[in-house]
């Protein structure tokens, strides 16, 4: 009986990280970025980029402006690489725009995936260092607590159940 109750707790606790959803907090500030967001850059004004991993990419502008892009979706090998290509025929880079992994192919590079880039969220300089330096650490694994069992009593026992006494 005692393991039953383990078993029904722990399978409680994997739905439940199964099913995390934001919260509204969450929301709101979603909303807030997506309402500062830029859709397009001017590619002109582009100084530098830094891919921080498979998901980000920071764009330092002329000037002293600075966007973050989350990726809709990973792209692989992104970080990897460390390079990537565009294309822009209206002298703007945009979100859906899409960009490609450059890869080392004997003297010189090779196009790889294509990936679409998401909106520019405006970022201090000192957001974007610690962005770059964050990311860059190996995640930290915290335990979850789970709920202590509680004991069934004879009034509790479910139909089937046989007790010997």
């Amino acid at each position: 009986m005692i393991k039953r109750l383990h078993l029904l707790a722990l399978s409680i606790a994997a739905a439940g990280l199964l099913s995390v959803t934001p919260t509204l907090a969450d929301e709101v500030v979603d909303e807030i970025d997506d309402i500062n967001a830029k859709k397009c850059i001017r590619v002109r004004s582009l100084r530098s980029t830094k891919i921080v991993d498979d998901l980000n990419i920071i764009f330092y502008m002329v000037g002293s402006t600075t966007y973050h892009n989350i990726l809709p979706r990973q792209c692989h090998g992104l970080a990897r690489q460390d390079r990537f290509s565009y294309e822009s025929r209206s002298g703007n880079l945009c979100y859906h725009d899409t960009i490609r992994i450059l890869y080392q192919a004997g003297v010189g590079m090779q196009e790889g995936n294509a990936c679409p880039l998401g909106k520019f969220h405006p970022i201090s300089k000192d957001d974007a260092a610690a962005l770059s330096e964050k990311l860059n650490e190996p995640p930290q694994a915290n335990p979850i607590p789970l709920p202590e069992p509680e004991e069934l009593g004879e009034d509790d026992a479910e139909p089937g159940d046989e007790r010997q006494n």
